[in-house]
């Protein structure tokens, strides 16, 4: 009987520390997708700066090659 209960204390330590680094992965794994959240916010933030810009630069150019002469 007390080398079942050895065994089955054996087993419960060992799901224990299984359990343990599968909320650890579960942690890293939430943290990744945080920063791919960020990661594609600062994207969109990037292309809707040059879009833009872009707008801009092709505005000025209209205006001095119509307005300028």
């Amino acid at each position: 009987m007390e080398t079942r209960v050895g065994k089955l204390e054996e087993f419960v330590n060992d799901a224990w520390d299984r359990l343990t680094r599968i909320e650890t992965r579960l942690d890293q794994t939430a943290t990744s997708a945080e920063m791919r959240k960020e990661m594609t916010d600062q994207t969109w933030r990037l292309v809707s700066f040059v879009c833009g810009f872009g707008t801009a630069l092709v505005a000025a150019t209209y205006f001095m090659a119509t307005q300028i002469s």
